[in-house]
C-alpha cells in the first residue's frame, strides 16, 4: 500500500506539462532567476537553456528513463529549482575535471609531468604558476561545494529559506529576497532562524567529537 502511494505521489509526463505550463508570470521570472544564479562556472550560457534542460530531464524520467522524478507533493518550482542547481552542479564538476586531466593528457609516451612542467617552468612562468594554484585549490574547492552541496540539500525542500540562499549568493538584499520569495517580514526572519539553525546542525555534525 505505501509502495503504490509512493508511486501515486510521482508526476506522470502530462501532470509535468500541466505544471509547467501552470506556472504564472512571476514563477517563470524567479525561475529565469534562479537559473542565471547557477549559471556561473557550469557549460550553459543562457538560463533558458539549462531551465529547458530540467524539463526533458524530468519528462523523460517521468516517462520511465534515467533521473529524477518529481514528487507532486513538492512544489513544481521548488523542484525545478534543484534539477536546475543539480545539472550546474555535475556541470562544473565535468569542466573542474577537465582541468585537472589536461595536463597528463598533454604528456608524450615517452616523458613524464615533470618533463612538461619543466618545459613550462622555462618558457612560460605564468603558465606553470596557473597550473600549480590549480592543483592546489583543488581539494578547497572540493570542500567548500560538499559543504554547499550540504547546505542546499538540508534545505532542499524549504522553498523560503531556498530563496534566501540563491538571493545570498546574487548578494541580493533582503527586500529582493522578500520579493523574489513572495515572504512578509515576519515569514522573511522566520526562515532565516531556519537557515541559522540547519547551518548550526550541518557543522557540529562536521566537528569531531
Amino acid at each position: 500500500m505505501e509502495a503504490r502511494e509512493s508511486s501515486d505521489c510521482l508526476a506522470t509526463p502530462d501532470d509535468v506539462c500541466q505544471a509547467y505550463e501552470g506556472l504564472s508570470d512571476l514563477e517563470l521570472y524567479k525561475l529565469h532567476k534562479a537559473a542565471l544564479i547557477h549559471l556561473s562556472g557550469s557549460e550553459y550560457s543562457d538560463p533558458n537553456e539549462i531551465i529547458n534542460e530540467a524539463i526533458i530531464r524530468t519528462l523523460k524520467a517521468a516517462n520511465g528513463g534515467k533521473g529524477r522524478r518529481w514528487p507532486k507533493n513538492v512544489p513544481f518550482i521548488a523542484y525545478l529549482m534543484q534539477v536546475i542547481r543539480g545539472l550546474a552542479s555535475d556541470s562544473r564538476e565535468s569542466e573542474d575535471q577537465s582541468k585537472t586531466d589536461w595536463l597528463e593528457a598533454m604528456v608524450p609516451a615517452d616523458a613524464t609531468t615533470e618533463d612538461v612542467l619543466g618545459h613550462l617552468d622555462h618558457h612560460h612562468s605564468d603558465a606553470l604558476t596557473n597550473i600549480i594554484e590549480v592543483e592546489m585549490n583543488i581539494e578547497r574547492q572540493a570542500r567548500a561545494k560538499a559543504d554547499a552541496d550540504r547546505i542546499e540539500a538540508h534545505f532542499s525542500q524549504d522553498p523560503q529559506v531556498t530563496w534566501i540562499i540563491l538571493g545570498r549568493k546574487e548578494d541580493l538584499s533582503p527586500a529582493e529576497i522578500l520579493e523574489m520569495g513572495e515572504m512578509n517580514p515576519t515569514q522573511y526572519d522566520t526562515a532565516m532562524r531556519r537557515f541559522r539553525r540547519g547551518i548550526e546542525k550541518i557543522f557540529s555534525e562536521k566537528r569531531p567529537s
